[in-house]
């Protein structure tokens, strides 16, 4: 019995440790940080423009203001799906046919809070977990960094759409705000 208490006594801080180090979250919150940054800026972003620059595109070929914010809804579910549980994509039918105008900043929101929902289930251990999608298989870090990609590249497409017509990107516009009296 004195060997199985004293085993005990040295396993158990290990078996705690690993199944702490399992559920950290280190890792996961910095990608979450990055992410509601991005959110919040492509959402503001969504919100300063006004309706007329909804129909904006730089040259032909390439998506208007507003189809630049519905693909972002839409391939938000469709790379958040394979994160919450590998369940199917939820989002029926393209944003830019069902969201005229500004109509789609609900549905942008919804896309962003689906995404919010499927990162929050996250761990760092689980990042290196595999996901299989059709014939492909790969680590859930792929579709977590892969969302973080896909804003910060269309947002930085809003900045120039919103540039192009005068508009201060709200991340700079925030950034040239006086800082507050220190009292």
């Amino acid at each position: 019995m004195l060997v199985s208490m004293t085993w005990v006594k040295l396993t158990l801080p290990f078996v705690a440790c690993a199944a702490l180090c399992s559920a950290q979250t280190t890792a996961v919150n910095a990608l979450k940080g990055q992410v509601d940054g991005i959110r919040q800026n492509i959402m503001e972003a969504a919100e300063k423009a006004p309706l007329s620059v909804y129909s904006y595109k730089p040259a032909d070929g390439v998506m208007t203001f507003h189809q630049q914010l519905a693909h972002i809804a839409d391939a938000n579910y469709s790379i958040c799906a394979p994160l919450k549980n590998n369940e199917a994509n939820p989002n029926q039918g393209p944003t830019e046919e069902k969201a005229a105008g500004k109509d789609v900043i609900p549905a942008l929101k919804a896309s962003f809070d689906y995404c919010d929902a499927a990162l929050a289930t996250l761990t760092d251990a689980g990042l290196a977990g595999t996901i299989k999608r059709g014939t492909s298989e790969r680590p859930a870090a792929y579709y977590a960094f892969h969302l973080l990609d896909h804003i910060a590249l269309h947002y930085g497409n809003l900045i120039t759409y919103m540039r192009a017509n005068n508009i201060v990107p709200p991340e700079t516009e925030r950034r040239s705000r006086p800082a507050p009296a220190k009292k």
